[in-house]
């Protein structure tokens, strides 16, 4: 999971227009500063999860170690971000089968569902199973569009026509749209690796987390590379202006399967299609699992109804998962006319929430460490200790920052002036995710009265509870 787990649409779809508007060098610049960001968050979760397990969310380190009130506001922003993210997801796997004919709504949405579904009912085992399988499908597919790139770039494909691309088109515009098209790409980056931190969800329904979560936060690092980076170089590298010009009318098609096709190597581009299809739906399988244990543990803390905390007696499954197949209904927007506009507005509600999130633990993090000095705790009393330690988590913080910046100014100053919006509707669009996490912020802040930051010697550090110490005995 550690490895394939949470790549979707953001890297397999998302990259192509990032391709387009940022060029090859932003593309890879801005996936590589948000990548080292994720890297040294997983670090800080892991050093957390390890010591600090907790079921459901992460954002119970928001409650411990910042505030109740940026808990409770961190806790709905992942619900929102992840219920809308299995709509979206459905919503991507249409377009993707576009790709060979156009799907029926009124049929294909319905049995995606009904497939999800029935995964998440099979419990946290079969959870893991499937998400096993579709992490080697995920990683065997990007290693080999890699591997046919480097072919294609040397021209060792005598069915393209182009006869080799080597650095042609990093030379003709390695950066595209000036400022505004890199920081859009920033966005975008943000996006694709939203996710990567569900592995924290899994700590407490795994056998071993202490042993697990450190392993998770190592493994991370070598799949951003590998998985991100070298496809995305690889993928500037092959594809260029001509490329989506010629096939314009596929429409959104993964810029994988665009370089394949246009180097017309015959059955190689569908196939790669099919798995990328797999992996959407892998993505949406994820985002059902992380919605429904996240709004149950919220509900759980009293941050929710209390009902929804409950789960059913045989299986233990959480009653949450009827809640995110309501909202999984919004799929069938796209057969409304104005589908499209209206889900682009659903999306802007979680625009901006991986950041959050991610600038959450680490701040988290920095403030549990500041609180065990302030308590005189040794950190030798931690499980596992970031390799990296306070510093890695405060050069995320100030690079999720930048990236949240980049996400207004982007809204205001697009790359490409969209001519069906108006500015104000693009603003309001691009701010909507942080209107709904300040907004919960300071509401319950004013409602509840409670305090801005918990002070450092009042904060939990109560460690590995009913969580086995797996260590090895001191000789």
């Amino acid at each position: 999971m550690a490895l394939g787990g949470s790549i979707g649409a953001g890297l397999l779809i998302a990259s192509s227009v990032g391709l387009q508007r940022g060029g090859p060098a932003g593309l890879v610049l801005a996936f590589s500063i948000a990548g080292f960001a994720v890297w040294l968050t997983m670090c800080a979760l892991g050093e957390l999860s390890a010591s600090f397990p907790v079921q459901g969310s992460f954002y119970d380190y928001s409650i411990r170690f910042i505030s109740p009130s940026w808990g409770f506001s961190m806790g709905w922003n992942y619900v929102i971000n992840f219920l809308l993210i299995v709509p979206f997801e459905t919503t991507v796997m249409i377009l993707i089968t576009k790709y060979w004919y156009d799907p029926n709504i009124a049929w294909f949405v319905p049995v995606v569902l009904v497939a999800l579904f029935s995964i998440a009912a099979a419990g946290a085992k079969w959870y893991a199973e499937a998400e096993h399988a579709f992490g080697l499908a995920k990683v065997g597919v990007i290693l080999l569009f890699t591997i046919t790139s480097i072919v294609i770039c040397a021209g060792g494909v005598a069915s393209d026509p182009r006869h080799g691309t080597g650095f042609r088109y990093w030379r003709e515009g390695a950066f595209q749209n000036g400022i505004q098209g890199f920081l859009w790409v920033f966005v975008n980056a943000g996006l694709a690796y939203g996710g990567t931190e569900m592995l924290g969800l899994t700590v407490a329904e795994c056998k071993n987390p202490v042993k697990v979560m450190p392993l998770a936060a190592k493994i991370v690092g070598g799949r951003i590379a590998i998985l991100y980076i070298l496809p995305l170089f690889m993928a500037g590298l092959v594809i260029g202006p001509d490329t989506f010009k010629e096939y314009e009318h596929l429409g959104k098609t993964s810029p994988f399967v665009l370089a394949i096709r246009q180097a017309g190597i015959p059955g190689l581009a569908s196939f790669v299609n099919a798995v990328i299809l797999i992996s959407v739906f892998s993505m949406a399988n994820a985002s059902i699992f992380a919605s429904s244990r996240a709004l149950r543990a919220i509900c759980a803390q009293g941050m929710g109804p209390r009902f929804l905390s409950r789960t059913t007696k045989k299986r233990g499954l959480p009653i949450t998962l009827l809640v995110v197949f309501a909202v999984s209904m919004l799929a069938f927007i796209n057969a409304a006319p104005s589908g499209g506009e209206i889900f682009e507005w659903l999306l802007a509600l979680a625009s901006a929430s991986n950041y959050f999130t991610w600038l959450s633990i680490c701040l988290s993090h920095v403030r549990m460490r500041g609180a065990m000095k302030k308590q005189n705790r040794d950190l030798s009393e931690l499980t596992w200790r970031s390799p990296v330690g306070t510093w890695g988590s405060v050069v995320a913080i100030v690079i999720f920052a930048f990236a949240l910046v980049s996400q207004i100014v982007t809204a205001i100053i697009p790359p490409v002036p969209n001519e069906d919006e108006s500015p104000a509707q693009s603003i309001s669009r691009g701010i909507l995710g942080f209107i709904v996490v300040i907004g919960a912020w300071l509401g319950h802040m004013v409602i509840t009265r409670s305090q801005l930051l918990i002070p450092l010697e009042q904060a939990d550090l109560r460690m590995n509870a009913d969580v086995p110490d797996t260590r090895p005995a001191e000789p």
